[in-house]
């Protein structure tokens, strides 16, 4: 049983912790994944990466689209298996049809209103001897939880409250599990798709995911139940593309992922090095009427690197989870791709005498950044050629040359009108020097200069 969180990143748990007493019920049982990280930040994107096991399902498009099919999909493999597989929605909009581009990839998509409803079905399919069955509330989607407005009293309580229901929706699966005495013999995976950004990186038009890849967007939950596995958390990279093969592994089906760039079980693989994420597709053009760029992050235990057309960014995501602080502001970008501290004297000595001092001296930022950029360079490069080798025209593929600049944008605001106080007065006596020439040339017809 594969249990959707729509909308729930780890900062969302964190926000609302009184929302989830059936989530944290759950958690000591299982084996809670704290470094997770969702290949992608809209969730069309992150179904079709976890069923078929791979990221470049949607690549070769201009936008969200049909999966390329690169493995076949996790429930049709179990289907042949001999399982019985179900994919139930919950949405306020029950007679919509849900995911027309993935029909493909799903099992014949079942929607409902009404939570009675959605636990007599799944009542019904663990009936059967060996069931799969994918859960997705949209409940906690932000224009399905208007639903709850007229109860709600501000934004967070809505949010609060959408999360609230979709754990006693959880609650109620899980207590019919126990009671049909199904519990020890089910493999229960539940997973966040991506979080939301509430306009902490720009408004962007109003779109709260689907945004440039922030570990704040990202960095979700994942916690796998299974007799097998030994509970606790595991602190080891896992991936979105990871999922797939870890259901095979743990059910003992034999995978059907032939594509070169499956994902890996995190039940007996070994850990990976670096965790990718993507907002849009690798031949996407940027949005740029709602400032969104298409944008690529690569993530390890402590960094996010990320590139977009506007360059490179990093950001300490253990230190500053909502990646306000691209770190290379404190640097510049030399041609043979090292990095050195840019001199930030006059700064307060909290910064001058501790973390400017581990910024220039240690070299943990400049090595990360060099793993971390090798890694993203080549992944992309992955994309780029499997793009090239489908689509006779490669549309729109990244500038390399983006690796090669740091993203200056925000740096202004960010060191508050100067890197320190005599460039800052440097700067602003060449201002008023510039606007008195200008003034005296305007007046040369009086003024000699």
């Amino acid at each position: 049983m594969v249990l959707h969180l729509e909308s729930i990143a780890w900062r969302t748990l964190q926000s609302f912790p009184e929302a989830f007493p059936n989530l944290n019920r759950f958690m000591p049982q299982s084996r809670v994944h704290r470094s997770y990280f969702s290949s992608a930040t809209s969730t069309q994107m992150v179904l079709a990466y976890l069923f078929h096991g791979n990221d470049c399902e949607m690549d070769t498009a201009l936008g969200i689209a049909k999966p390329a099919a690169n493995n076949p999909s996790l429930f049709s493999t179990l289907r042949r298996a001999g399982y019985r597989t179900e994919f139930l929605g919950v949405s306020m909009q029950p007679g919509k049809k849900m995911l027309p581009l993935l029909a493909e990839t799903l099992p014949p998509v079942w929607t409902t209103n009404d939570f009675g409803a959605l636990l007599q079905k799944v009542d019904e399919a663990t009936d059967a001897d060996r069931f799969a069955i994918y859960v997705w509330n949209l409940v906690t989607h932000v224009e399905h939880a208007m639903a709850l407005g007229p109860y709600a009293q501000g934004l967070d309580d809505l949010i609060g409250g959408a999360c609230a229901v979709a754990d006693h929706a959880l609650g109620g699966m899980l207590d019919l599990l126990e009671r049909k005495s199904l519990l020890g013999d089910t493999t229960i995976v539940i997973f966040g798709d991506h979080g939301d950004d509430y306009w902490s990186h720009g408004f962007k038009s109003g779109l709260l995911h689907g945004v440039e890849p922030h570990t704040e967007i990202v960095h979700c939950p994942l916690m796998i139940r299974d007799a097998s596995l030994t509970p606790g958390n595991d602190h080891g990279l896992a991936s979105t593309i990871d999922l797939a093969a870890t259901c095979f592994d743990l059910l003992g089906v034999t995978p059907e992922l032939p594509f070169a760039g499956s994902g890996k079980s995190l039940a007996s693989a070994p850990r990976r090095q670096f965790a990718f994420s993507q907002n849009f597709t690798a031949n996407q053009p940027d949005a740029l009427k709602m400032d969104i760029r298409k944008a690529f992050s690569v993530h390890d235990g402590s960094h996010t690197l990320m590139v977009s057309s506007r360059g490179l960014e990093m950001f300490n995501h253990r230190l500053d989870p909502g990646n306000h602080c691209n770190l290379l502001h404190f640097f510049d970008l030399e041609r043979d791709g090292s990095l050195t501290f840019r001199d930030v004297s006059g700064a307060h000595q909290h910064f001058s005498r501790a973390v400017g001092a581990m910024l220039e001296r240690d070299d943990t930022v400049r090595r990360d950044f060099k793993r971390l950029c090798a890694a993203l360079r080549h992944w992309l490069a992955g994309k780029q050629d499997y793009i090239a080798a489908r689509a006779p025209r490669v549309v729109n593929p990244l500038d390399p040359a983006c690796f090669d600049r740091i993203n200056r944008h925000g740096e202004e605001s960010f060191f508050a009108g100067g890197r320190d106080g005599r460039r800052g007065r440097g700067r602003a006596i060449r201002r008023s020097l510039s606007r008195l020439l200008r003034y005296l040339f305007r007046r040369s017809d009086h003024v000699r200069v």
